[in-house]
């Protein structure tokens, strides 16, 4: 009989299994350890609990947070919170409700299962943002595994790659309540899939990528970001697929009708219930009092600061007044905006020329795309998108780009290895800190 033997434990392998270990820890300390709601969980519960308890979306505008909710982030629950929603402004409405549903509905049946304790009920949910967060890092192992070809000589890539998942801003997200860990996992998704399409020029995968845009942009509209590689993934896989010319417009139809069938049910309830596709414009009207008092009008002279704020985007904004120290903002500014330049140029001396736009195109691209946009969003509609969690799920592809630029050089796994030890050792240390402060402290 054949003896099952394990994979030896190098000093690679331990370094990752130490990374999976602090993501873990970090994972579950988010769970059970923050004392109530943080940035807009209290309105994501809610929009779970009126799925799982009515069996309807909540409607922006008139419907209220649960009063579980209220109680749970007043610090009263069971016992009934002390403030009248009605008369809580913004923060006492479900003002998520404007989002797409797919995360809510998938999240109605654990709410449902956790029981009759509405805190019970948080930390499950907690618990499969958690379990999103180890699923995206399985599969960020995979696409590192397709990109680099050899699973051995993937490890230094993956364990480098695989610090972003260490970020306290994706941790933090992804495991507390809200739609951004479904997303992060379907952008880690989409990319290897894409991956998959542009390499084997497989139909079947580029329509594959097109389901997952649909799921995608029924979790959360910012998923747009992917799309143009998406349809530039199409067009070199139908133009050299070996099929009919008549399959290959079926399958670019198919490629564009796939995602607007899918969340055309969704934008047609928004036309019933809103008069519009989406209700985006009226979540603006109710929230700029808040975010834009003063009726502020953005400028091309708003831009760079904006920018320089975006280098923030290891921490949540939870804890961005952890960077008061001039010293502190400066070292994670030169630190992101490597990341952000220096890996694509890395990369042009990658050969041939096809991988090399296959890289940029996947793993680039969507970075490129979601800082246009919100641009965009600042100069045209007036309204500050300037966040980095907005990104997120586009940051991996972008670490593994970098991987593959650093491992160019001489000695690039030992660079690899050396660089992924320390981020994961500065991130431990890091993570150590912000569990004796807010929002840990309560």
């Amino acid at each position: 009989m054949r003896r099952l033997s394990l994979p030896a434990l190098t000093p690679l392998r331990a370094l990752i299994a130490a990374q999976l270990v602090v993501i873990v820890v970090a994972g579950l300390a988010t769970v059970f350890s923050l004392p109530k709601f943080t940035g807009d969980e209290i309105a994501h519960f809610s929009y779970v609990q009126s799925v799982a308890e009515e069996g309807r979306l909540p409607l922006l505008g008139p419907t209220l947070i649960s009063p579980q909710a209220e109680a749970i982030y007043e610090g009263t629950y069971p016992s009934p919170g002390l403030i009248d929603r009605t008369e809580h402004g913004i923060n006492g409405r479900s003002y998520e409700a404007f989002q797409p549903p797919l995360y809510y509905l998938l999240g109605a049946a654990p709410f449902r299962l956790a029981g009759g304790d509405y805190v019970v009920k948080m930390r499950v949910m907690r618990l499969l943002g958690l379990g999103l967060l180890l699923a995206a890092a399985l599969l960020l192992w995979r696409l590192t595994v397709e990109l680099i070809g050899d699973p051995g000589e993937a490890e230094p890539y993956f364990a480098f790659a695989l610090t972003a998942l260490l970020w306290p801003g994706i941790v933090l997200r992804v495991v507390t309540i809200s739609n951004s860990g479904l997303e992060f996992l379907i952008g880690i998704g989409l990319t290897l899939v894409l991956w998959r399409a542009w390499q084997r020029r497989s139909v079947g995968w580029l329509i594959g990528a097109a389901v997952l845009i649909g799921f995608g942009l029924l979790t959360r509209l910012t998923i747009i970001f992917f799309i143009p590689g998406l349809l530039i993934c199409a067009f070199v896989v139908l133009r050299q697929a070996h099929i009919s010319a008549r399959a290959r417009w079926l399958a670019a139809a198919g490629v564009v009708a796939i995602p607007a069938l899918m969340t055309a049910p969704w934008l047609l309830s928004n036309l019933d219930r809103y008069g519009a596709l989406t209700g985006s414009r009226i979540w603006r009207q109710q929230q700029e009092p808040f975010l834009n008092p003063d009726g502020i009008q953005y400028a091309l002279s708003d831009i760079p600061s904006r920018l320089l704020a975006l280098t923030r985007a290891p921490l949540p904004e939870e804890w961005w007044i952890e960077l008061l120290s001039p010293l502190k903002r400066w070292v994670l500014t030169l630190l992101m905006t490597a990341l952000v330049v220096l890996a694509p140029l890395g990369v042009l001396s990658v050969k041939p020329s096809e991988r090399r736009t296959q890289l940029l195109v996947l793993l680039a691209l969507p970075v490129g795309v979601g800082l246009v946009w919100i641009c965009y969003v600042l100069l045209v509609v007036n309204w500050d998108f300037f966040l980095p969690r907005y990104l997120y799920p586009a940051v991996p592809g972008l670490m593994l780009l970098a991987a593959v630029s650093i491992g160019r050089l001489r000695s690039g796994a030992r660079v690899l290895t050396v660089s992924a030890t320390a981020i994961t050792a500065l991130l431990t240390i890091w993570w150590v800190y912000l569990s004796n402060v807010e929002p840990f402290t309560g």
